[in-house]
Parts: C-alpha cells; structure tokens; sequence
C-alpha cells in the first residue's frame, strides 16, 4: 500500500501516476474527482469524505484500486497493493463548472423533455440485432447512459427549482448544514440575487449529486417530495460503477448483470421517478 497527499481546495479531480511495481511500466489512473469535505463538522476528521479509482497497467494488466480521503484541512489517499517504495505523483486538475452551463440550467424548465430524450434513445438501441458480444458492451453502455439521464435530471430539477425561488432558496440555506456555514444574510440573498443564484448552483452541482444518500434529504427538506424506496436505484447506481470504469466487469473478473429485459426495467422506473418528479414541482406549485 503505497500513500500519497494532494491539495483538495479548487480542485476538481486528480490523476495518479507511478511506475508499476511488476514490469515497472508507466501508469496513470482513470480521473479520480475530489469530493467537497463537511465543512459543518467541528473537528477535521469529522469533515472526512471518501472517492474511489483505480489504474491499469496496460503492460501486465495488473489493477490498481486508488481511495482518497478529504478533510477541510487537507487531503490524502493511497494506492492499494503497490510498494511503498515507488515513487507517486499526483497531478491535481482545476477545472471550474462553465458558468454559462449553470445559467442555462437556473434558466432552463425542460428537464423531463431533456430525460424523455435520452430515454427513447436508449429504447431505440435495445431493439438492434446484435451478436452476443456486441450488445453486451451496448447494454453496459446504455445501462450506464440511463443512470446518467436520471441524474441529471434530478441535479438539473433541484438546481432550476431552488435557484428561481427566494423562498426555497432561503430554505436551503437553513436546512443544509454544509452550504448554511457560508452564513450568507437575508440582505445577501436579495441584493445579489443573481450572483447568488449562480453560487447555489455551483455548490448543488458539485456536492450532492455524485451521492444518492445526500439527494433524498435535500429533496425532502426543501422541495418537500418522498423518494420512499429507492433501493433498485441506488443498486442501479453500483452496477453503473462497474460499467463506467471496468467496461461492464467487477472487481473479480465478472461480467456484470445487465440484459435487455433489466434494462427495460429500470427505464420504466427511472421514468416513474422523474415524472412523479415533475407532478409533485407542478401540483405544488414550487
């Protein structure tokens, strides 16, 4: 196990590097993304958050899994299963949200049509005759696109909805602990309204959205909807790790479980989601 550190603050991501402990050939890892501490905790090691990577030799194929830690007072990680007598660089990405992004996104109320797009997309590739090979790469593929959509949707919704709001702004504010120790005063929000509405989104952006277990409170807490359970999702989300980052295979060397009829699944409850979703903003007039 070979440890490293790294500066986390206005930093985006990070790629690790070093010389394979096998064949000695050059490795980089898969860009790792810092998560934002817990800026509400009193003591450091309180404000812990946690990422995970990893990195492939393409000469031995040997895998590297990568954790790193983020405190508000620093950040580390380590490289598992290589000598702690190789030398590790880390290169530290800053790479700020396109601003013009989020002002679309404050702007935009289209974010079911946006879904419904990327959902007949994916429909539409199930239906291809394809040898058995072939279409396992296109279901975890799509699979993976799915999982984004519903994302997306969910970031793109919240931020819309509390950034044209005063009220649920303010809400936010008041019920998030981590963005309320910005202690931003009620004369802020309504004399820098606009510079604010881009702030909210910056750190909706960026913190909750990587994290289903951080999306329900926020939903229930400010825009008052109940995702009730959504195991199947957050099940969902596990197996899209694996097709993100190991093209459709686990740890162990397994093909992960995904078929046309499971997809079809969980499209038609991704799409329950997002329209009870977008009932629920319109029923209550959010």
């Amino acid at each position: 196990m070979n440890y490293f550190d790294f500066n986390p603050f206005g930093i985006k991501s990070i790629i690790v590097s070093f010389d394979c402990d096998v064949c000695d050939e050059h490795v980089e890892s898969e860009e790792i993304f810092v998560p934002s501490p817990n800026y509400s905790a009193e003591k450091s090691r309180d404000s812990q958050t946690e990422n995970d990577g990893y990195a492939i030799c393409e000469s031995c194929d040997k895998q590297f899994d990568i954790e790193i830690y983020v405190t508000y007072s620093g950040a580390n990680g380590y490289v598992d299963d290589l000598s702690e007598d190789i030398s590790v660089y880390v290169q530290e990405n800053d790479e700020p949200y396109d601003e013009s992004e989020l002002i679309w996104e404050i702007a935009s109320s289209k974010q079911l049509d946006i879904f419904n797009s990327h959902v007949k997309s994916a429909q539409n590739l199930l239906i291809l005759t394809l040898d058995e090979q072939t279409q396992f790469s296109l279901l975890v593929m799509v699979h993976a696109h799915i999982i984004a959509a519903i994302e997306s949707f969910l970031s793109s919704t919240f931020i819309h909805e509390i950034t044209n709001s005063d009220e649920l702004t303010k809400k936010l504010i008041e019920s998030d602990p981590e963005f309320g120790n910005r202690k931003f005063t009620l004369k802020e929000i309504y004399q820098e309204n606009e510079k604010l509405k881009v702030t909210v989104a910056i750190y909706l952006k960026s913190l909750i959205f990587h994290d289903l277990r951080k999306i329900k409170p926020m939903y229930s807490s400010v825009l008052n909807y109940s995702f009730g359970d959504i195991s199947w999702l957050f099940e969902a989300v596990i197996v899209r790790h694996d097709c993100a980052h190991r093209a459709g295979y686990t740890k162990d060397g397994e093909k992960v479980k995904v078929t046309v009829d499971s997809i079809k699944e969980l499209i038609s409850k991704c799409n329950l989601l997002a329209k009870d979703i977008d009932s629920h903003i319109i029923e209550t007039n959010l």
